[in-house]
């Protein structure tokens, strides 16, 4: 069985979009957490900001393996195109 072998009844772009979704989920959440909360998680001057840098700590984690699923399904999404593609008649 091959890993990269679409089939013919799922429609990868739209699996590639959701990857690509979930993936920049992950990024932006990695992002606000190391830029953006982490000069508050030992702050006392912002109660909310601290808290919420608490609440959200590593929760990036769980869309981190949408990263591969992504890479994976725009390789079977080429393939999937590839053979789409219509043959033109030759007359």
């Amino acid at each position: 069985m091959n890993i990269f072998k679409p089939s013919p009844s799922i429609n990868y772009n739209f699996i590639s979009s959701i990857y690509a979704a979930f993936a920049l989920l992950g990024i932006t959440l990695y992002s606000l957490e190391t830029y953006v909360f982490a000069p508050h998680k030992d702050s006392d001057e912002h109660e909310t900001m601290k808290e919420l840098a608490g609440s959200t700590e590593g929760l990036y984690l769980i869309f981190i393996p949408f990263i591969p699923c992504f890479l994976w399904s725009l390789v079977v999404r080429k393939e999937y195109l590839r053979l789409l593609e219509v043959k033109p008649k030759e007359d």
